[in-house]
């Protein structure tokens, strides 16, 4: 059946009928997709109506021109088992996310085209944008409401008015290429309650929407003084906030959560629950903030959400669904197991440059975008016989380590004030460089990797250098090395007799990735504050599975655990 939801006055209708929004996020791209239907049920179990999510331009588009829709890139089977759910569905396709995703769902090789200016009226970028909607929007278009699917509306861009530098005339366009694409639902922009983001994000005939956690009425008013005839909705209702290397786990009282919840119910108000589900940040997929400061975010994302990061349901679910339903009916969980993990190999990164990425040859460094290498790691080798003296790289994105003649001599990282190292005596240096995700918010989203400036050592400019890129999509079969100051992976091979959930402890690891099955879990660092890697049961078989943990320093009584429970709050230098 053709439905439209439409605003008027200070109401929203569908068909002709009062419609209360009653929704909740979850992002497809950061949930395996063998529990997608898992988490849409538990939604719908809660009392929502409605689920929202994000499209990310850089899973659909990773490479320029080359679109992919299948495993955890196909939005459309997302959409479809909403759809046969009954639940209505809300798509934001950006091409802007934000959500602490690498560069806001930009895909990198944006930063590689001529003369681009991201997020305004520029043509390098719109030609960009247009190739991405003309890929995508068909696939929304089926889809809608209006064509008896479930979508009822489309956002324009995303939290545009942050920005701070507005340009209604980049807004217009992207709202009038969803129009051209046939996009004929309801359309609304959101954005924060600080400064003057509701206005410079918001165009005329476009439904103005607010994104906040707390002080429903004071928000309410702020909105109705700029669209005095207009519904109230929160767009995204912060329920709780995500975490970055180093910094406690965050998680709001259920019992705040669900009076400010109230509060924007009982004042007439429109909700989006954000977050609905958590999620994992997998591969390298994890934004940055940088505000001043350089914050990457950590790779769980379960955000202190009514379903956590594993698909469990929290304290919070259950008094959401008592004020949603007036009962409690809670689901089951998935069920989570421990598998024993025999003794790891090692197997060594320098010595086997060439199967695990490209090499290239330059007189000054090369970004990770000029060696068209968007992810993971890079390494600069060169010749300093002769020289010596403080090393200086200029900034460091955002990572790096340092070795001369293959031994460890220390690290800079972005943001962080460190001990200037010397070198000296050394024939050869090699400089390791982590990209640990770009900035997805604000001016600094121009976030080249790698070394950005020449190398100098004593002041005189270093030349001549080796460059590998290591983008650790795939982890090849190595031969086996003893453990060394050298970065090294680790791997092995266990028994899987059930397949369900489980958690991986990379202890006594320091810092790195883990691949399950060739999977990339994402990132684990010591510091915290998450200990555990969630695992899937997609990404499990019954019967022999392989383990690769990919880790930056000196193995010290190293191994790893598969466990039944996660560990998502715990700061420190050691494992627990």
């Amino acid at each position: 059946m053709k439905k439209r939801l439409e605003a008027v006055g200070d109401k929203l209708y569908l068909n002709g009928e009062e419609f209360f929004l009653r929704s909740g996020t979850i992002h497809y791209f950061r949930i395996h997709p063998s529990q997608w239907r898992d988490r849409l049920e538990k939604l719908k179990r809660c009392g929502l109506n409605t689920v929202d999510t994000y499209i990310a331009w850089n899973v659909t588009e990773p490479k320029r021109g080359q679109f992919t829709y299948e495993g955890i890139a196909d939005f459309e089977r997302f959409i479809s088992i909403a759809e046969e759910l009954g639940l209505y569905v809300i798509v934001r396709p950006g091409p802007f996310i934000c959500a602490e995703w690498e560069m806001g769902g930009f895909p990198a090789w944006l930063l590689n085209v001529d003369g681009i200016v991201l997020r305004h009226y520029n043509e390098p970028y719109l030609e960009c944008v247009k190739a991405y909607f003309d890929a995508v929007l068909p696939r929304i278009v089926p889809h809608l409401s209006t064509n008896g699917g479930g979508i009822i509306a489309v956002q324009v861009e995303n939290e545009y008015g942050g920005l701070k530098q507005p340009d209604v005339k980049y807004l217009t366009w992207i709202k009038n290429e969803l129009i051209s694409a046939g996009i004929d639902v309801l359309l609304f922009t959101s954005d924060g309650t600080w400064d003057n983001c509701l206005s410079d994000g918001s165009l005329d005939g476009v439904l103005m929407t607010a994104n906040f956690g707390s002080k429903a009425a004071q928000i309410k008013e702020m909105v109705q003084a700029l669209r005095p005839s207009s519904p109230f909705i929160c767009m995204e209702f912060w329920n709780g906030w995500f975490d970055q290397w180093g910094d406690p786990h965050h998680v709001r009282r259920a019992e705040g959560i669900i009076s400010e919840l109230s509060d924007i119910i009982n004042c007439g108000g429109h909700f989006n629950i954000y977050m609905f589900s958590g999620g994992t940040n997998f591969a390298f997929y994890n934004g940055s903030n940088c505000n001043p400061r350089f914050e990457p975010t950590i790779t769980s994302y379960d955000y202190g959400a009514p379903i956590d990061e594993a698909g469990d349901v929290t304290e919070q679910y259950a008094m959401l669904q008592k004020l949603l339903t007036g009962k409690v009916d809670l689901p089951e969980n998935i069920k989570k197991a421990a598998y024993p993990v025999p003794a790891l190999k090692a197997h060594s990164v320098f010595d086997n440059l060439n199967s695990l990425g490209d090499t290239y040859t330059s007189e000054l460094p090369l970004t990770m975008e000029e060696c068209n290498s968007e992810y993971g790691y890079i390494l600069y080798t060169v010749n300093v016989k002769g020289m010596s003296g403080v090393i200086d790289i200029g900034e460091s994105r955002d990572r790096a380590m340092f070795y001369a003649d293959g031994k460890l001599i220390g690290e800079y990282e972005r943001g962080r004030e460190y001990e200037p190292l010397e070198i000296s005596g050394a024939d050869e240096l090699k400089i390791l460089v982590e990209n640990m995700g770009r900035v997805n918010y604000g001016a600094k989203m121009f976030d080249k990797k790698g070394l950005i400036e020449p190398v100098k050592i004593g002041g005189k400019t270093v030349k001549g250098y080796t460059i590998n890129t290591l983008p650790m999509d795939v982890i090849p079969d190595l031969p086996q090395k003893e453990p060394s100051d050298e970065p090294m992976i680790y791997t092995c091979e266990f028994e899987v007799d059930e397949v369900c959930d489980t958690f991986l402890s990379p202890v006594g690891f320091t810092k790195g990735t883990a691949y399950i099955n060739g999977f990339n879990l994402g990132r684990y660092w010591s510091i915290g504050p998450q200990r555990t890697l969630y695992v899937p049961a997609g990404t499990l078989k019954q019967g022999k599975n392989s383990l690769a943990v990919f880790d930056l320093y000196p193995a010290g009584d190293t191994k790893a655990e598969l466990c039944d429970k996660p560990v998502l709050d715990s700061t420190g230098l050691k494992w627990a």
